[in-house]
């Protein structure tokens, strides 16, 4: 691990408003002046969005609060105090710190040399005053402990759809778990908030709703070409528009409870910007449109409203670290212009939104495991399902045939550097778009170069990849439906599946460079998921290298949902959703991603599970183990030498507000991956179930 300047960080930290460091000196006696003579009350009001702690290091960590003035405009005095015990008798940091407008009175506050592996509980006072939570937080093994490493990820937590049951539930199952078993951090794989506001599918209520935005979008107005918008939905514009989403967010109780007892790591995926973002560009409307403005103001909230280590944070194996805290930017909303060889749009604004803010990043706990925690929306290339694209599919948002979707990543490289010059589809054609274009990446070509020699020079027993969107195969082997013609199609394309040359080459890579032990950790699709990740899954004996598991929503709209919602009655693929027997509805969704087409037409045909089994397929989803596809909740994670213990938990529905036991669980899936340094393939293991599984699993 690279030793940090401590003097030039200091310096560079300090420099923007809101961010101090210090390091720790030892126990002593608080300067009781700094934080009034008298007990300290609990006011809620004067700290609404609670406290938090992120990027824990062997000897050090990212402390926030956010605290609200007696005067709108003017700054606020507080005192963060750490301490080894709950009741501060032993306190080892207290520092005086200034909340200020420029940040929106949050703080971020680096505290260095604390003890490796030591559970620290930490305070912030202002005017005698205290939140409503003690923050408990715990720095990682020293480099070369070798203990076992816990940690939950979350995804997708859209505060207008749902409770924070699940945060609830996790809370409450850690407090009752023993000490040597609780978690060590949480991993927050984005949409930590969702841009948009009053944005509620028709015919599902409105759980919680959000106060109108302080600058905001024009409401929409339906015009017939997006039927999924809910009329009157707005979204944020302005960095007060993205604070105020923040600041609603973190006003809930369970979340700040978890944020207090938990230090979090955190990526985002899309929500955090735009709806599908790719590098600073939005999608409400095909094709979109540039949005530079949007893009800076969303990256200074989250850096205002998120704690992380960025700039000059620790490295792997001496790569130089990329991360780097938000600097303010003078950018404009321009028309985007070219794209370099590597698909970076070279526009000025464009690259100075992006360059505001650098979250992909490296931490390590011990020496057993490293994080990679990547960016997969800011440099990222423009997707290739364009309206030109979604006519010539004849307009099937269900429909994303692997065939094309190969083709167009590809770009100028597909066939040896031979494109095809025109794409066809049934009995439409159309020049092909992207023939003269780079192929396609998600990452982008200096974090790509930085992930390969990240993995490459970790020494860690296991790799864990922040990913926030799925890389294992979701498909449907739509070929198989008897006399209909029609092709084997992704289940989406926003995630990797919309980049299979780049998951392909980074699948290549770990396997040239015989990097093992990789496991990914993904959100974003809101479902369940566990898989293995090949170096081509469509290659007659695929090559499986790393294993992927996809945590569902915490509130979001499942993919369960989204599907039955878009297949009516008389739809011909309603029945590869959903199908009645006995009285009640079977989620048949399931089983056609895993086994195939067929088997899900013989399911809901017959309505007899072990017929289905006949008929199916482990090609339909190549290295899908597992899915399910209605529910919410998270993913737990135990990490040993031997191997390692993924649990996906499903708490079921969110719409009721849970009591102080937290939401119920549905059922909890549990897989044993096993060490495969041996150069043995990986494996999920034979899932295990508590509570009762989904079909087809029962």
């Amino acid at each position: 691990m690279n030793k940090v300047d401590r003097r030039s960080f200091l310096k560079g930290f300090t420099a923007l408003a809101g961010c101090f460091a210090v390091t720790a000196s030892g126990a002593f006696t608080p300067a009781f002046a700094m934080t009034g003579d008298g007990p300290l009350s609990i006011n809620t009001k004067r700290f609404p969005q609670g406290l938090a702690s992120g990027d824990p290091q062997p000897d050090a960590v990212m402390l926030w609060t956010r605290v609200v003035p007696d005067m709108p405009a003017g700054d606020i005095d507080l005192v963060c105090q750490i301490s080894t015990d709950k009741n501060f008798q032993t306190v080892v940091v207290e520092k005086a710190l200034r909340a200020t407008a420029q940040s929106d009175f949050t703080v971020r506050f680096f505290v260095q040399g604390l003890a490796p592996d030591t559970r620290y509980f930490y305070r912030f006072v202002a005017n005698g005053e205290v939140g409503a939570h003690v923050g408990r937080t715990r720095t990682a093994p020293a480099a070369d402990a070798d203990r076992p490493v816990r940690f939950g990820f979350v995804s997708c937590q859209k505060y207008e759809s749902g409770f924070y049951g699940a945060w609830a539930r996790l809370i409450a199952d850690d407090e009752a778990a023993p000490e040597d078993e609780q978690l060590d951090f949480v991993l927050h794989l984005g949409d930590f908030i969702y841009e948009v506001i009053r944005d509620v599918p028709q015919g599902v209520s409105q759980t919680r709703r959000i106060s109108p935005f302080p600058d905001g979008s024009e409401p929409w107005v339906p015009d017939g070409t997006i039927p999924w918008w809910t009329s009157g939905a707005t979204w944020a514009v302005t960095v007060d528009d993205y604070r105020h989403l923040y600041k609603t967010y973190l006003t809930d109780m369970n979340l700040q409870a978890a944020r207090a007892r938990f230090p979090f790591v955190c990526t985002w995926d899309d929500h955090e910007f735009t709806n599908d973002a790719w590098q600073s560009h939005d999608t409400y409307f095909r094709p979109g449109k540039p949005a530079q403005s949007r893009k800076l103001a969303s990256n200074q909230a989250w850096f205002e409203f998120i704690p992380a280590v960025l700039t000059n944070a620790p490295s792997i194996a001496d790569v130089p670290t990329q991360a780097r805290d938000f600097s303010p930017r003078s950018v404009t909303t321009t028309d985007y212009g070219r794209y370099d060889d590597n698909y970076l749009n070279t526009n000025r604004d464009n690259l100075q939104a992006l360059a505001s803010l650098t979250i992909y990043r490296s931490l390590s706990w011990g020496k057993m495991l490293d994080l990679v925690v990547t960016d997969l929306r800011s440099y990222r290339s423009p997707p290739v399902g364009t309206k030109e694209v979604q006519e010539l599919l004849g307009g099937s948002g269900r429909l994303a045939p692997v065939r094309i979707i190969k083709e167009l990543d590809a770009g100028k490289t597909a066939h040896d550097d031979a494109p095809l010059a025109t794409l066809s589809f049934e009995d439409r054609s159309i020049d092909n778009p992207r023939k003269d274009a780079p192929a396609g990446t998600c990452m982008g070509a200096v974090q790509k170069q930085w992930f390969k020699e990240t993995m490459k020079g970790s020494g860690a027993t296991w790799r864990i990849w922040a990913n926030s969107i799925p890389a294992v195969s979701m498909r449907l082997n739509l070929n198989k439906v008897p006399s209909a013609e029609l092709e084997d199609s992704y289940l989406g394309i926003d995630a990797w599946q919309g980049f299979p040359g780049e998951l392909n080459e980074l699948m290549g890579f770990l396997k040239d460079n015989q990097i093992t032990n990789v496991i990914s950790c993904s959100g974003d699709y809101h479902t369940h998921a566990a898989g293995r990740l090949a170096v081509d899954p469509d290659a007659e004996n695929p090559e499986f290298v790393a294993v992927d598991f996809a945590t569902t929503s915490i509130t979001s709209g499942t993919l369960f949902e989204g599907a039955e919602r878009g297949v009516k009655k008389d739809d011909a693929f309603r029945a590869l959703v959903v199908f009645e027997s006995g009285g009640k509805l079977i989620e048949n969704f399931n089983n056609t991603i895993m086994n195939g087409v067929l088997s899900g037409l013989t399911a809901s045909y017959t309505g007899n599970g072990w017929l289905a089994g006949l008929v199916a397929t482990d090609q339909a989803s190549p290295g899908l183990d597992y899915i399910d596809t209605k529910g919410h909740g998270y993913g737990l994670a135990s990490i040993t030498n031997e191997g390692a213990t993924i649990t996906l938990v499903n708490v079921g529905d969110v719409k009721k507000e849970p009591g102080p036991e937290g939401q119920g669980v549905l059922r909890r899936a549990t897989f044993q991956v096993a060490d495969w340094r041996d150069g043995s393939s990986p494996s999920l293991g034979e899932v295990e179930f508590e509570g009762e599984p989904a079909f087809p699993f029962t």
